[in-house]
């Protein structure tokens, strides 16, 4: 049963960030230390890779999930998907390159060494009609430990209602997309539930992965 239900914050993902927001105040959550690391390899932003641009890039769309055993869930949105990708890609990116070098020294280390490689990763071009089409940009996931399938279909549900409505001049988001990997057949089939659909369109530049989308 939730605890807290759904919050508009920046939170720790699965350990994986570390600042929660809420009732006007704050709370500092720690990753646990990793052996053998110095204190600059333990920074929490190296592991946010999952939330990091969207917290620095477009904070007040993101919700989080959270029960009796913390966060459990987010979704996190961007209004103007084209300007947000534009702006990852020409700032936030590359100060996460210069923050966190390549020889950071993290092989070996799990979600370190994962979010390293996602910093220096060139990210894929989205297809200029998709952008078009569906304006605004969304990632929503939750923890396998939340069995209540409608409290993640809440937490959808807040993130596409405030894209919806609060839109520049008033006038909302007309469409969402999202990257999903083709592999990953239970977010496809969460996403679905949602009213995703598969794209019809080819992304040459990455085979694995799905572009879904929905209309607002």
């Amino acid at each position: 049963m939730l605890a807290e239900g759904i919050i508009r914050a920046s939170v720790c993902w699965e350990g994986r960030w570390v600042l929660c927001l809420r009732s006007g105040g704050s709370r500092q959550l720690c990753t646990p230390p990793v052996p053998g690391l110095a204190p600059a390899q333990q920074c929490p932003a190296l592991s946010g890779r999952v939330l990091g641009s969207f917290l620095s890039l477009s904070p007040e769309y993101t919700f989080v999930l959270e029960d009796e055993g913390g966060p459990c869930g987010y979704a996190a949105g961007a209004l103007c998907a084209e300007r947000f990708l534009r702006e990852r890609d020409s700032s936030w990116l590359p100060a996460m390159q210069r923050r966190y070098p390549r020889d950071l020294g993290v092989l070996g280390q799990g979600v370190l060494e994962e979010a390293l490689l996602f910093f220096h990763t060139k990210p894929l071009a989205v297809p200029l009609p998709v952008l078009r089409r569906f304006p605004s940009l969304v990632q929503l996931d939750v923890a396998p430990r939340v069995q209540d399938v409608g409290a993640g279909c809440s937490l959808a549900v807040s993130l596409l209602s405030a894209l919806r409505t609060n839109g520049e001049l008033h006038a909302g988001s007309r469409g969402v997309f999202c990257q999903v990997s083709a592999a990953d057949h239970q977010q496809l089939s969460f996403y679905s539930k949602l009213g995703f659909v598969a794209l019809p369109l080819p992304w040459l530049s990455s085979p694995g992965t799905r572009l879904l989308g929905r209309l607002l």
